[in-house]
């Protein structure tokens, strides 16, 4: 017997989809590739991305601490992941990818001076009584902008 290639009457017809609402046409492509180089460098993108926009929970949570008069005994956590995905992303930007590779290599550059400029200005926020959770949103917002233009290629 052979392999049946007809689609089961139950089947939709449809994968499930990839959100081409958040992706470009070209990324979406290289997800569905199986270069291990390729996956990797989409996996350095994601863990940016939801690391940063992570950050927002954990500004909330600190500012809640300090309304109910708790310290913030040390710094945030997800700021120090940040740069390891940068780095990631940037190690992995140097192969050809796609053809917009150099764009968003360019991209995660300037988020990553910003993120490093960020970093030191921590110093100084920790410091700070009260905690400035309001002066670094505008920070992260940066970052989340940056990770979000790394998903596409224009």
């Amino acid at each position: 017997m052979g392999q049946c290639l007809c689609k089961s009457s139950t089947d939709s017809g449809q994968d499930l989809p990839l959100n081409e609402q958040v992706f470009s046409p070209q990324v979406i492509e290289l997800m569905r590739e199986s270069s291990g180089i390729k996956i990797q460098y989409i996996g350095a993108i994601n863990d940016l991305f939801n690391t940063v926009n992570g950050l927002y929970d954990e500004l909330e949570e600190v500012d809640k601490l300090q309304k109910d008069g708790k310290s913030l005994k040390k710094p945030i956590r997800a700021f120090k992941e940040i740069g390891k995905h940068y780095a990631t992303f940037l190690r992995l930007s140097d192969y050809r990818i796609d053809e917009f590779v150099q764009v968003r290599k360019d991209e995660a550059c300037d988020g990553y001076i910003h993120w490093f400029v960020m970093k030191e200005g921590m110093k100084t926020f920790v410091k700070a009584k009260p905690f400035d959770v309001e002066g670094l949103k505008g920070n992260v917002d940066h970052q989340f902008s940056v990770a979000q233009k790394l998903f596409h290629d224009d």
